[in-house]
């Protein structure tokens, strides 16, 4: 019998230590793949969500070609380049840090040449200005002779969305310029940006808030003198249109809310200052997060039962989900939907694996039962006073009935039938059982004839008396004091005097807390022996070998003491 539970429990460890093998290789190759990469950036997007706004940046500030300014100049897009070079030298007396137009002046104006002279002595007298081209360095007006216009510091105003259309990250460099946001960082730090500080080309843009989050002022105004310079003295402007004619809007992680490509500049620019403080967390973290999802279900499968485990597992990934938006406060973005699928397998896997073992130990002791019961018998007999341990006994037999079926337990409110002779019945169920549980409450002693006042145990007739000198009358049947609601076990001066062998039977504590486990503890202990003497009686049916049956599905102890 030990041989077989040990190595019921070495096939339990080795299916778990499997689960916890598949559950980790899965979800690396999950990760590997980016199969679940869509629902990371979901979960991206939930972060910036649950971070909110912060306070927008002031050193940088937006002068919105937007539909005011559309209408006060009375002109629409693309108004004059003459429009620009003013604007220009309005900015430039504010003495700012940086101009940069997120704008592309494609080609020269026809019919119009004075306009781009208008728009180059703009650049030349205002300069450096940050202008946004193609990878190819066109976005700049010229004129016969003027191929490189002084003042310009050309950058690439490229961006790459997401395979849903999200904007989420900066690109460094498209092909051989470098963007908008890398060039306007270089120029205010004095230094270059190498490309090794953007992994990939490409860096998380570490969005300040949704659409409005930073400072903007109408072009129309600022031309008008309605914005002081003070606004943009020592800042960076950014000149882009915002109106929706332009249609220069994307949608971002920060919101749904399309968001304009100025604003978007603004956005990069502040990341690349900042040193890019958004990162994904490195292939080993990852790696190791997932397999520590994938192990945990193992591990507290080891202590617990499989419920547990569920419910645990839906606890850590609440707790990781909080763990996972503190990081990203704090620049590191984990990965989510990797180790949660990790996570989901290892706890589908191990309640997988105790749902087997529990199959095959009933199955195990139904085959005990049925090697030395008689076709008319009943395994279990449960005696008990109907006016104080019904609602107990009632659950004690669902339990067994569950494991055994409805024939295997013998209750007198379930089991005799009407017009039956209820004493007859009872006898027989008793010659018949190999187990009588005696169910004992606090009251159980002191519960008395309501007639005569004197105490129920004392009277011959009694049918719980009676009951247990029947069982006790049979060595081959277990007579098993259950002590319910913190009964202790009865003294032998409490005892009838037939009654009192009844003290030399090991009790079986029934907490309630875990019935299921209880009762498997209570039918284990007295395939075993350890309960009663129905091990010898199921020794002594010849060749079955049924004493050599696995243990039920949970070994660890409850409270069994010897009374």
């Amino acid at each position: 019998m030990r041989l077989s539970s040990f190595t019921s429990e070495v096939s339990r460890r080795w299916l778990l230590i499997g689960v916890a093998v598949v559950a980790s290789l899965a979800g690396t190759v999950i990760y590997a793949l980016g199969a679940l990469q869509p629902m990371q950036n979901a979960a991206l997007d939930e972060s910036f969500s649950l971070r909110g706004a912060r306070p927008p940046p002031a050193g940088i500030v937006i002068v919105a070609v937007d539909n005011y300014s559309l209408g006060r100049i009375n002109s629409q897009l693309p108004i004059p380049r003459s429009y620009y070079a003013h604007l220009l030298d309005v900015l430039h007396r504010a003495n700012p840090m940086l101009i940069g137009l997120d704008l592309q002046f494609i080609g020269a104006s026809p019919h119009h040449p004075e306009q781009d002279r208008a728009l180059l002595g703009a650049f030349a007298r205002d300069g450096p200005v940050l202008v946004s081209v193609t990878d190819s360095g066109t976005g700049v007006p010229t004129t016969v002779g003027v191929r490189d216009p002084r003042g310009v510091v050309p950058a690439s105003g490229a961006v790459d969305t997401d395979s849903d259309g999200v904007l989420r990250k900066l690109m460094y460099a498209q092909v051989h310029i470098q963007t908008f946001a890398i060039r306007a960082a270089e120029i205010l730090r004095g230094r270059p940006i190498p490309a090794t500080q953007v992994p990939g080309n490409h860096a998380w843009i570490d969005f300040a808030g949704p659409p409005g989050t930073y400072r903007t002022y109408p072009a129309a105004k600022v031309l008008d003198g309605g914005v002081p310079p003070s606004a943009f003295a020592g800042k960076v402007v950014l000149v882009g249109v915002t109106a929706p004619i332009g249609k220069d809007v994307f949608t971002t992680s920060a919101s749904s809310k399309p968001m304009s490509g100025v604003e978007v500049q603004a956005n990069s620019i502040e990341t690349a200052l900042g040193g890019f403080p958004l990162r994904s967390s490195s292939l080993i973290l990852s790696l190791a997060v997932i397999i520590a999802f994938a192990v945990a279900p193992v591990l507290v499968s080891l202590r617990v039962s499989s419920l547990i485990v569920g419910l645990s597992s839906i606890a850590l990934a609440v707790l990781f989900l909080g763990a996972v938006e503190f990081a990203f406060t704090h620049g590191l973005i984990l990965p989510v939907p990797d180790p949660i699928a990790a996570l989901g397998l290892a706890t589908g896997g191990v309640i997988a694996v105790e749902s087997l073992i529990e199959r095959r130990k009933r199955l195990s002791l139904e085959m005990l039962l049925q090697d030395f019961l008689r076709p008319t018998d009943r395994a279990f007999f449960l005696s008990y006073r109907r006016d104080q341990s019904s609602f107990v006994a009632r659950r004690l037999r669902s339990a067994l009935a569950a494991r055994f079926g409805d024939a295997s337990v013998f209750m007198d409110e379930t089991a005799i039938s009407p017009g039956q002779q209820w004493p007859r019945e009872i006898q027989e169920a008793i010659l018949g059982c190999r187990a009588m549980l005696v169910i004992i409450g606090p009251y159980w002693l002191a519960a008395r004839d309501q007639t005569s006042g004197l105490r129920r145990l004392d009277n011959p007739e009694d049918w719980i008396r009676r009951e247990v000198e029947a069982g006790l009358a049979r060595p081959e049947v277990a007579v098993i004091p259950v002590l319910v609601d913190g009964a202790a076990m009865p003294g032998n001066s409490d005892l009838p005097p037939n009654l009192r062998s009844l003290r030399d039977r090991n009790a079986f504590i029934l907490a309630g807390v875990n019935l299921e486990q209880e009762v498997d503890t209570l039918v284990d202990g007295i395939r075993r022996g350890q309960l009663s003497p129905l091990r010898r009686v199921a020794d002594s049916q010849s060749t079955a070998g049924t004493h050599n049956l696995p243990p039920t599905r949970h070994r660890r102890r409850t409270r069994e003491s010897r009374v």
